[in-house]
């Protein structure tokens, strides 16, 4: 959970609004601020507004500016190029995804949960599943 002495912003990019809604509401309830975008270039306009956030949650496939086209105009801003991102995709095989989390859509919550405390604040709590197990869930 995000505490005053470590205000932690996540921006969540999701193109599906009731996703985007549920993360949402479910980051608030566990004490973080949140920032919602519907897309790639949105997600681009509240950056240049927010403070830094400690994570974005970034969705794959979207329109007007996809999850990968979204990454590379990061790596290109000196400001935003550090900031972590966990990429949610429902598509089995993401290979064009290197060196970024990827979470498979459904979303375990749980899961999502534990990266976001990881990554922000340097907040851990317990692992959801035993060592050895991967941080992604099975695509139905």
């Amino acid at each position: 959970m995000a505490t005053d002495s470590c205000p932690a912003t996540i921006l969540v990019v999701e193109d599906d609004e009731d996703i985007r809604e549920a993360i949402g509401e479910i980051l608030l309830e566990e004490g973080y601020d949140v920032a919602l975008a519907e897309n790639g270039q949105e997600a681009l306009e509240k950056l240049a507004e927010l403070q830094r956030p400690c994570l974005l949650l970034v969705d794959l496939v979207m329109p007007e500016m996809d999850g990968l086209d979204l990454m590379a105009a990061l790596s290109k801003n000196d400001r935003l190029a550090t900031i972590p991102v966990v990429v949610m995709s429902a598509a089995p095989h993401p290979e064009r995804v290197v060196n970024t989390t990827v979470v498979k859509k459904p979303i375990d919550l749980n899961i999502m949960l534990q990266i976001v405390r990881d990554h922000c604040c340097g907040q851990s709590g317990p692992e959801p599943h035993p060592a050895g197990h991967d941080r992604t869930t099975p695509v139905d």
